[in-house]
């Protein structure tokens, strides 16, 4: 049975709690909100650094603030040291959030897309 009070009283007492608000709630009651920053850092790589070093450079992971990239040569590790720092803070630009501290550049080759040029 209804109210008697009408719905537009016991509508307005209630408080309509959004879905990213209930999620984020999710997300730290699991102790994941870190981990899925750190995929986000992942995520926007090719986009912060562009394609033509994103060819050559590929992130690993993420581990205590330090984003691992493979790099194919010393030549790359070496241009990418010049532009660490850069690159880390458009990095926790993208994300929103100071979470990556710096680049760990390590030499390896990474593997050939399929079409990609030899």
């Amino acid at each position: 049975m209804l109210s008697k009070q009408g719905g537009s009283s016991s509508q307005s007492s209630r408080h309509i709690t959004p879905l990213s608000a209930l999620l984020d709630e999710v997300v730290g009651d699991l102790g994941i909100s870190e981990k899925i920053i750190e995929c986000n850092a992942l995520l926007v790589w090719n986009n912060v650094v562009g394609p033509s070093l994103a060819q050559y450079a590929q992130p690993i992971r993420v581990k205590d603030g330090i984003l691992e990239v493979a790099v194919p040569s010393a030549v790359w590790r070496t241009q990418l040291k010049f532009l660490a720092i850069d690159i880390v803070n458009r990095i926790n630009h993208n994300i929103g959030s100071e979470n990556i501290r710096e680049l760990r550049l390590i030499n390896r080759q990474h593997k050939k897309v399929q079409g990609e040029a030899t």
